[in-house]
């Protein structure tokens, strides 16, 4: 028995991809030899139904189903009578939309998923971008004195190290002396590289150099300077058209930081002893529904809007995906209070749609909480291709399958990073110049906002943490990379194809990977073949029917 739903064609699922709430989505399933048809549809918000349908002359049957006004996911499948009895079609095995297949009884289908959303937009600053990572201690060292509070302060180009007890904890931190004065000496090289955006790691009062043990939420690490340099490092870099993202802990702090001392109140607790994030003694972890510190997180004279009144224009949260969904939904409110036009990334490292936590769905691209969230799933797939470890058809599908499940805006929104403080540096990782180049092509030529990591643009190696955390080689870079990832910046900033473009991506014939960003009568076409670490870039012009 023929049957066939296929969910990125318009012939059977309208509109494509996710759905605003309360909408309606049209379906379609081509079964002409069946008897019978009905869709099986379950969500969250309204539970479970089957709807029948009557087929029509060609063999069709359709269904216009009305989204719940709630944001989450809906699945659905099909169920047929025909021939060979009662079978089922839903989604392909694995999970990734498009092209489904036949259930027949005894097996469970998996369900097509549709992604149910509240209408929001992400800044155009932000979306249009490319944003430059920096880990604070070690990008740009400015003249000062050689240590602050008693720390100590190593060589430039000492590599990173742990100083450990006997229990494998953290004995003393060492510091490379990055500061804030120095960042600032360097922001015409940063915009040269095409960059609008720099997202700092922390930069708050900290015993740590990475600073994710916040002491102090409404002061400046001295280390890194005061609250008038981190002014005047926003107000520098506005005039050159580059905005400020800052790094948001708070789901944990450090345990030296006051807030530990003072309000053991604001913090989870298990029986007697207080919850630290991932067993880690030095962060324990914060109740974020705590009225008080939600107050003093997301309140009038709050952390979140001290901080963008003097000049930040956003904020990445960390560990976005353990943040619960009503204190999110209350971070969003005072980022977008103060702005609209201020920006909202979480990290989460699956896909965000279909994240559980703690047995709970989060809803963070509901259209209530975040802009979008860190793209690792495309870190992993660029690195797979590159390494010939996927092949282009599978790279394919794999965006393809994303950018369903993902909202638009929030898919235009993603947060491109292929390098970070949290993983190897893609030169250690990809072994040549020539694959970091290949690689950067191709994260470039995705929809979403590409990021460098500070350092990667310059041929910085670096193993895992520490190693991943080396200081900038100021006066060693590799120039020639250097001015490929310049090239790259000038090539996103010239195209709006790239910037606003949709994606069709597809392996061609020849085994390569074809990604093709389209927008009105221009298409900007990329092909890649990773056995040979080649790519080509060629601008087409469509053919405009209407003027034929």
């Amino acid at each position: 028995m023929y049957i066939y739903h296929n969910s990125y064609e318009s012939e059977y699922r309208k509109p494509f991809g996710a759905a605003l709430c309360g909408s309606e989505v049209w379906l379609s399933l081509n079964a002409p030899d069946a008897w019978e048809a009905s869709l099986h549809i379950y969500s969250d918000a309204e539970g479970e139904k089957l709807i029948p349908a009557e087929k029509d002359g060609r063999g069709f049957f359709s269904w216009t189903v009305s989204m719940p006004k709630a944001d989450g996911l809906v699945w659905y499948y099909f169920v047929i009578n025909g021939q060979d009895g009662i079978v089922c079609y839903g989604n392909n095995l694995q999970n990734r939309g498009g092209e489904g297949c036949i259930y027949f009884q005894g097996q469970t289908p998996v369900s097509y998923k549709i992604s149910v959303y509240h209408k929001f937009s992400a800044p155009s600053w932000y979306k249009e971008g490319i944003v430059y990572q920096i880990f604070p201690d070690r990008f740009r060292r400015s003249e000062k004195a050689p240590a602050i509070d008693g720390r100590h302060m190593e060589d430039w180009e000492t590599l990173p190290y742990y100083i450990r007890n006997e229990d494998g904890s953290i004995k003393e931190w060492n510091f490379w002396g990055g500061d804030l004065k120095g960042i600032a000496e360097k922001l015409s090289y940063i915009k040269s590289l095409g960059a609008n955006a720099i997202y700092l790691n922390p930069i708050f009062k900290a015993r740590s150099n990475h600073r994710y043990d916040t002491a102090d939420y409404f002061s400046i690490d001295p280390m890194l300077g005061t609250e008038e340099d981190f002014k005047k490092l926003c107000e520098k870099a506005a005039k050159l058209g580059i905005h400020v993202i800052l790094d948001g802990v708070f789901n944990h702090t450090g345990v030296e930081s006051s807030y530990f001392r003072d309000h053991p109140d604001w913090y989870q607790h298990d029986g007697d002893q207080i919850r630290c994030w991932w067993g880690v003694k030095d962060l324990p972890q914060v109740d974020e529904l705590n009225p008080e510190f939600s107050a003093m997180i997301c309140g009038k004279d709050g952390v979140l809007r001290k901080w963008l009144d003097l000049g930040a224009s956003g904020w990445r949260l960390d560990v976005a995906d353990e943040l619960p969904d009503e204190f999110m939904v209350r971070i969003r409110k005072a980022v977008k209070g103060q702005s609209k036009d201020n920006m909202l990334i979480g990290e989460v490292w699956e896909d965000a749609t279909d994240k559980i936590d703690y047995g709970v769905r989060m809803h963070f691209l509901g259209g209530k909480e975040l802009d979008s969230v860190m793209n690792y799933p495309l870190r992993e797939d660029v690195l797979a291709f590159t390494r010939s470890e996927i092949s282009a058809a599978e790279f394919a599908s794999r965006q393809m399958s994303r950018m369903e499940n993902y909202p638009p805006e929030a898919f235009a929104a993603c947060f491109n990073c292929i390098g970070s403080h949290d993983r190897e540096r893609i030169r250690t990782l990809l072994g040549s110049t020539k694959a970091v180049r290949f690689a950067s092509v191709l994260q470039y030529s995705m929809p979403g906002v590409p990021v460098i990591y500070y350092g990667d643009e310059a041929g910085l190696e670096g193993g895992p943490d520490p190693d991943n955390r080396r200081t900038y080689p100021w006066g060693k870079e590799d120039k020639d990379l250097i001015a490929h990832y310049k090239a790259l910046g000038r090539l996103r900033n010239a195209s709006e194809c790239l910037k606003k473009g949709s994606l069709r991506a597809f392996e061609g014939a020849d085994g390569k990977l074809y990604v093709e960003r389209t927008l009105g009568a221009e298409t900007l076409r990329f092909s890649f073949d990773a056995l040979r670490l080649d790519y080509t870039i060629e601008k087409l012009q469509s053919i405009d029917l209407a003027k034929i």
